[in-house]
């Protein structure tokens, strides 16, 4: 844990700095302050029919937008959305205004570090103080592809559809073609564009459709690899914070917190890439509707375990460098890190889990089958940490701490347990205002232990030789963007106190250890 008194400081001073530059968002490419912008309601500019953009739509940071609608980028049509701009969005619970790209319409969010896009409920003032336990204001952006999902007309729910490979998203009604992701069998398009984005904010969405259906932070349904996405943050989401329905698309950067259900939740033959994930629940462990997060990552091969007979393949993606923070491992809603059901197959590796009650959890329906794939190999959790976690593997509802299984999860696989330390994963935060009284820092400190394993070399993967999201003792990539970093929620994306040459929050020995090793070298 820092520092109590310098934390209650250093949060104070990040909250009144946030306070200052809340209406200059966006300044840096240009932009005039938020309370001078031009009020348009997005209602304005569809066809109020269907509820069509009209084409090649852009959004200006000149304005400030008001979604009052559902807006739908159809297929053929373009959405651009310049640097700098906010999208605050009203509620309409039971039929949520959201911002839906069809497939083969496309959405060209390119935002930067210094001018990110900012889509947040409509009462939110932008200057940090809006409670991060305000949830599901309103529906978020969802987008759909045309690349392959192993979705089934045998799958007994209500997305199916009476065509293999093609589902109706998860948040909206069915009967709407617009609502619809993948392609029949044989016709998918795997490298399928979307379009970009990219340092792009989500902000208290997830809002209510029915029972059991809200709209995910960032939901992307059968999107393809064509598509760019990094540099991500959802906060407050009443669903998952990210969730991919099958599809081949790749993500990096992205940062999850104070999300209601998961941090990633794959599905339907998910088959993509995940590098640089950082996701923090909310520190209230009260029960009830303030209590924050689920599992760290839900890992499903599909809805229905007929697909495989049916021709559908399971999910299979790829992980690398990931940090989840979890509330606490103690209490009885306490999550899994791994919650891998239902045909899962896939690679986890160099990632750090914290305070889950369980590390990876071999569950489900058809856990024996999960088992049979982690066993032979086509389930890899390999190098990650887990830190105060009381049961680090549980297989079949039995958790294991000796044996043949728990010898391959820790010697074979490489995974650690730890008790503590490598990161400061505590902190607290009272309301209203989002008042931090401990920070995060999940940063480890320079000079942690490298990790064995290295990320692919492949067009996509950045060498990370390291354990977690952020390299050790570095700035984190967060900072600068993040909704966490303008509220000092996280220690390390925060400017640290001259002297604190690890960024622990602390100036120690280990600093002094570090200059002195350092000492006659140079910076060129």
């Amino acid at each position: 844990m820092t520092n109590l008194s310098r934390t209650i400081m250093a949060a104070g001073l990040a909250v009144a700095a946030v306070g200052a530059q809340a209406q200059g968002i966006g300044a840096a490419c240009g932009c005039p302050d938020v309370s001078a912008r031009t009020q348009v309601l997005m209602s304005t500019l569809v066809d109020g029919s269907q509820n069509l953009l009209n084409p090649n739509t852009t959004l200006s940071c000149n304005n400030l937008y008001i979604l009052d609608t559902r807006v739908y980028v159809n297929d053929g049509q373009d959405l651009f959305v310049e640097p700098g701009t906010v999208v605050k969005a009203n509620s309409n619970p039971g039929a949520a205004f959201a911002i839906i790209v069809a497939r083969g319409g496309q959405i060209w969010a390119n935002g930067s570090e210094s001018c990110p896009i900012i889509m947040t409920a409509a009462a939110d003032p932008l200057d940090g103080s809006y409670s991060v336990q305000n949830r599901g204001q309103w529906g978020s952006l969802i987008v759909l592809g045309r690349a392959y999902t192993n979705k089934r007309t045998s799958d007994a729910d209500a997305t199916a559809t009476a065509t293999n490979g093609v589902g109706t998203i998860e948040g909206l009604a069915a009967g709407d073609s617009r609502h619809l992701y993948g392609m029949p069998v044989g016709q998918e398009m795997n490298d399928d564009n979307s379009g970009v984005l990219r340092y792009v904010s989500l902000r208290h969405g997830g809002q209510i459709i029915g029972a059991n259906n809200e709209i995910n932070g960032l939901t992307l349904g059968g999107v393809g690899r064509g598509t760019t996405i990094d540099h991500i943050e959802v906060i407050s989401n009443l669903d998952d914070a990210y969730e991919f329905f099958g599809g081949t698309v790749n993500a990096k950067y992205l940062v999850a917190m104070h999300c209601d259900d998961d941090y990633i939740d794959w599905d339907q033959g998910y088959n993509g890439k995940i590098q640089f994930f950082y996701g923090v629940q909310g520190p209230d462990n009260s029960g009830g509707a303030n209590n924050q997060g689920d599992n760290g990552i839900e890992a499903d091969g599909d809805d229905a375990a007929t697909n495989a007979a049916n021709g559908g393949i399971a999910s299979n993606p790829t992980v690398y460098n990931a940090t989840f923070i979890a509330r606490t491992q103690t209490v009885a809603q306490a999550d899994e890190a791994i919650e891998a059901t239902e045909r899962t197959e896939g690679t986890i590796v160099n990632s750090v889990f914290t305070r889950f009650r369980s590390g990876l959890n071999l569950a489900g329906a058809t856990g024996t089958n999960a088992t049979a794939k982690w066993e032979g190999g086509l389930l890899n959790v390999k190098n990650c940490t887990f830190i105060d976690c009381s049961n680090p593997l549980r297989i079949n509802g039995v958790n294991t701490t000796s044996g043949a299984a728990f010898d391959k999860f820790t010697l074979t696989d490489g995974n650690t347990i730890l008790a503590s330390g490598l990161i400061d994963y505590t902190y607290a935060m009272t309301q209203p205002g989002n008042v931090l009284t401990d920070r995060v820092n999940p940063v480890p400190a320079a000079g942690a232990a490298a990790s064995t394993l290295n990320a692919p070399v492949d067009g996509f993967f950045t060498g990370a030789k390291y354990r977690g999201a952020f390299q050790p003792g570095a700035e984190p990539w967060t900072a600068g963007w993040t909704l966490a970093a303008q509220i000092g929620l996280d220690a390390a994306a925060v400017a640290g106190c001259t002297g604190d040459l690890n960024r622990d929050g602390q100036i120690n020995a280990a600093d002094f250890t570090l200059f002195v090793n350092a000492f006659g070298g140079n910076c060129f």
